[in-house]
């Protein structure tokens, strides 16, 4: 099933790229612009700080962190289309919380589905939110993160 694009967008134009177990939609100028697939645990997985510190190119602020869509420890890829330009407080505040709470119930055997979707504003490299659709167990759960130094999640 292909992605709806936002309107102005034209979703023909993407493509997808498999890596670790998680799907990635790619618009025409390598914007991730959905994530899906089964969260796995996995501590050995590396980091690739370039990738980190590339994230977002000439959008990026000097408060943000590379990022990571799906992260390190949940088995995410080191390529660049898992990174983007996330504010450091949001990635160490909740975004964090949520990954945290992901942890903790893939270590009490419960299964989580992830659909990541980033907003971006025009043509920028730096998502301005990110909508994130999961399910545990089959139970579905929404939550908006905006990518500023608020950070905070917005639904349940």
């Amino acid at each position: 099933m292909r992605p709806t694009a936002p309107s102005g967008q034209d979703a023909s134009q993407w493509h997808s790229v498999e890596s670790n177990g998680y799907t990635y939609q790619l618009d025409a100028t390598d914007r991730t612009r959905q994530v899906t697939g089964t969260l796995t645990l996995n501590p050995d997985q590396t980091r690739s700080r370039s990738a980190q510190a590339g994230a977002g190119g000439d959008d990026r602020l000097s408060t943000d962190d590379g990022g990571h869509y799906i992260a390190r420890r949940f088995n995410g890829p080191t390529d660049a289309f898992n990174h983007f330009a996330q504010d450091a407080n949001f990635n160490r505040g909740g975004y964090k919380a949520l990954e945290n709470q992901w942890a903790k119930d893939i270590r009490a055997g419960d299964r989580i589905n992830v659909k990541i979707v980033p907003e971006y504003s025009g043509g920028s490299k730096r998502p301005s939110a990110i909508n994130v659709t999961y399910s545990i167990n089959g139970d579905f759960f929404r939550q908006r993160f905006s990518n500023s130094a608020k950070g905070k999640r917005h639904g349940k």
